[in-house]
């Protein structure tokens, strides 16, 4: 992300070339979420490609999110004891897991999670271990476990998505209204935080919904 340079922000400039009089200055203040530009230099970008939402890996809440999505499904609380195997090597099962995952961004969705709900909606552990981790975990693998399993997953990362929208006590159209009014800048400013998070959402759950289409079956026409 290139922005106006703030030379109140540092105690010392040094230019590896010669700058002339009055030519704009950037800095690159790298590839981050909106927390880490809010929480560290008290601005927001938007757009921003690398925004993202935290949730937390729970299987009570993915049995919720595929219930509301119409997955039948095996119970994500209590997985087989070969899934926990793979669950384990993507650091989401047993002592020391780390559980923080991620929604947006470049990736879209979190590797791990995709991982883990292929894995978990998978019957056939025989078909899973035909296939490394990396390729489990990418989104850009074209239904490595079959449409149904890959279709089921994406249903289900849909439902996370919704089920995030709803922990927001405002609607998109309520908190453009409010930016609309010229807040003080704290409050523009945590209104525009949410605001794009709960954009980043939906573009997850558009993007998502047309890799879904695709696996369909295709209706032929006479």
């Amino acid at each position: 992300m290139y922005l106006p340079l703030c030379l109140c922000c540092y105690s010392q400039v040094v230019a590896e070339t010669k700058i002339e009089q009055n030519a704009a200055i950037t800095l690159n203040y790298g590839c981050h979420p909106n927390d880490f530009f809010l929480l560290d230099y008290g601005f927001v970008i938007t757009p921003n490609p690398y925004d993202q939402v935290e949730l937390c890996y729970d299987g009570t809440l993915l049995d919720a999110a595929s219930m509301a999505a119409g997955v039948s499904s095996p119970n994500f609380s209590a997985p087989a004891k070969w899934q926990k195997d793979i669950l384990s090597k993507l650091n989401l099962h047993g002592e020391g897991a780390i559980l923080k995952v991620s929604l947006g961004g470049p990736e879209i969705v979190d590797g791990r999670l995709l991982a883990a709900l292929r894995v978990l909606l998978a019957a056939d552990p025989e078909a899973v271990h035909r296939h490394d981790l990396k390729t489990l975990m990418s989104l850009d693998e074209q239904a490595p476990l079959g449409p149904a399993v890959e279709a089921s997953a994406l249903r289900t990362v849909l439902a996370l998505c919704a089920i995030a929208l709803q922990h927001f006590h405002t609607k998109i159209m309520e908190d453009e209204t409010i930016i609309k009014g010229e807040p003080p800048l704290t409050t523009e400013l945590a209104v525009q935080f949410r605001l794009q998070k709960k954009v980043m959402i939906v573009d997850v759950m558009q993007n998502l919904s047309r890799r879904i289409k695709t696996l369909l079956p295709q209706k032929s026409t006479a």
